[in-house]
This record gives structure tokens, sequence and C-alpha cells, in this order.
């Protein structure tokens, strides 16, 4: 156990970093998976491709974390963008459509409304979640203190 603890001790910044770059993966993955490619919503998945090639650079070039780490705090900045963006589309009136009521018993159970579960007749989309693109400035912060913590 000693041993494990030890071999921990000295790559634990490793594989924070590693981690770091299989989350800026999956994101990319779950954007592309849900169309997140027209317009300024492009911008997410170049962030997530880009922050995950940042940081395997730094694991395998360790001279150049120093500034592959400042790139990552920069790159943070895309998630606060991205926050805007989704605030003023849920604020903005693009995702406001008329409000519908869903009825349910105590076990969950669909009693009225429309067939959809309350949606209307599908033309409205969904409200994009306020504070998601902030899994990218998340992911992009703890990269560069992972690459930060190692001495090049």
């Amino acid at each position: 156990m000693a041993e494990i603890r030890a071999w921990l001790r000295a790559r634990f910044a490793d594989l924070v970093a590693l981690t770091v770059a299989l989350g800026f993966f999956l994101t990319l993955a779950e954007l592309l998976l849900m169309g997140h490619t027209e317009g300024i919503q492009a911008l997410a998945p170049a962030a997530a491709g880009l922050g995950a090639l940042l940081v395997g650079l730094g694991l395998l070039s360790p001279g150049l974390r120093p500034p592959l780490a400042l790139a990552l705090l920069l790159l943070g900045g895309a998630g606060f963008l991205g926050v805007a963006e989704h605030l003023e589309k849920t604020l903005g009136g693009e995702a406001l459509g008329p409000g519908a009521l869903v009825l349910v018993d105590e076990e969950g159970t669909y009693v009225g409304g429309t067939e959809e579960g309350g949606k209307g007749n599908g033309e409205n989309e969904a409200t994009p979640p306020p504070l998601a693109p902030l899994s990218l400035s998340g992911l992009a912060l703890l990269g560069a203190l992972a690459l930060s913590v190692k001495e090049p």
C-alpha cells in the first residue's frame, strides 16, 4: 500500500492532467453528438478540442507546461462566453415559449396536458442549460493547475 501511495504522489499532477484531457474529449464528443456545431456554438467543440490538445502537449512536453498552462487559463474564457450566450438565449426570448402545464399523479404518471409531456407541438427547442459551458472553464482551470505544479 505504501508503494501505491508513493507512486500516486509522484504522478498525481500527471494523473489529474490526464483526467482533464479525457474530460475535454468527453465534452467534445457530447457537443458533437448534440449537434453543437453551427454559428457561435461551434466555439464550444473547438475549445474542448483545443483544451485536450493543450493538456496532451503538456503531458508529452514538460518544457512547454508554463505557456500551455497560460493558454488553458485563456481558454477558460470560452466557458464564460458560453454562459453569456446561453443566458441570452434563455432570457432574450429565443427559447421562451408559451408555458406548459404537465399534470402527474403521485407516482409520476402523466394525467393531462399534451401527449409529449407538456412540450406542445414540438416547435420550441428546450432552453439551454445556462451554466453548462462552465464545464469548459473548470476543466481549463484544473488543467492549468495540473500543468503548473510540476517542474518543467
